[in-house]
C-alpha cells in the first residue's frame, strides 16, 4: 500500500525492479551533460540544496562534491541501496511526493531544489501539489530546476503521466513560482524517443 498523500506506489515498484541496470546508466553520464542549464542557477555560495528522486544519487553527489549541503530524497529502497554514499555534505531520506511528509515536518528550507526526472510519475491531479510542497521548502529567492518527459511506447500508463508544458507552469504559477528559464534538452544517454523539456523557476522575495 502507498502512504496517504503519496505517489502510486506502482512507481516505485518499477523502479525498485530496475534500480541496478538504471544505476550504471545514470552514473555513466554527468551532472553538466544531464542538466546543461542549470549550473547559472545554483547557489554560488555553499547552501542548503534539494535532490527530489535521487535515483543513483549522481546529481547528488555532484551537489555534494561542488560544496553544497545535499538532502537527497529517494523512494525507492533498491535505489537507495545501490546509491546511498553518506557524508559531511549528503544524508538521504525515504520520503515521497505530493508531499514529501517527512522532510516537510523536519522544517529544512533549502536555497536550490532539483526535481529531475519525477514529475512524469506524478499522476495531472497531483501537479499543483507537489509544487506547493517545493515552496514550503524553498527559500525566499531560491530556484527550483524540474526536467520531465512525456511517456515512451511501451511505458505502463499507470506509472507515467504526460504533463503539458502549460499545465506544468500553471502549476508552478499557482504555487508561486516564477518560470525564469525553459529548454529541450537532448537525452543525454542518446536515447532517440524521449524528449525531455526542462524549467527553472524562481520562488518569491
Amino acid at each position: 500500500m502507498s502512504r496517504p498523500g503519496s505517489a502510486p506506489l506502482a512507481s516505485v515498484d518499477y523502479y525498485d525492479n530496475l534500480a541496478v541496470t538504471l544505476s550504471g546508466a545514470y552514473d555513466s553520464i554527468s551532472f553538466e551533460e544531464v542538466h546543461p542549464g542549470v549550473a547559472p542557477h545554483l547557489p554560488t555560495l555553499p547552501s542548503n540544496v534539494l535532490d527530489v528522486g535521487a535515483g543513483s544519487g549522481r546529481d547528488a553527489r555532484a551537489l555534494a562534491a561542488m560544496g553544497h549541503r545535499v538532502v537527497a530524497v529517494e523512494p525507492s529502497e533498491a535505489f537507495r541501496s545501490v546509491a546511498v554514499r553518506e557524508g559531511d555534505r549528503l544524508r538521504w531520506v525515504d520520503d515521497r511526493l505530493p508531499d514529501l511528509p517527512h522532510l516537510v515536518a523536519e522544517a529544512q528550507r533549502f536555497r536550490f531544489i532539483l526535481c529531475s526526472a519525477v514529475l512524469m510519475l506524478v499522476p495531472a491531479t497531483r501537479l499543483e501539489r507537489c509544487f506547493t510542497t517545493f515552496a514550503t521548502l524553498l527559500t525566499p529567492g531560491g530556484a527550483l530546476a524540474v526536467s520531465l518527459r512525456a511517456p515512451a511506447p511501451g511505458e505502463p500508463a499507470d506509472v507515467f503521466h504526460a504533463h503539458a508544458d502549460a499545465d506544468v507552469v500553471e502549476a508552478a504559477e499557482t504555487a508561486g513560482f516564477r518560470l525564469t528559464e525553459q529548454a529541450t534538452p537532448p537525452d543525454a544517454l542518446g536515447r532517440q524517443t524521449l524528449r525531455w523539456r526542462s524549467f527553472v523557476f524562481t520562488s518569491g522575495e
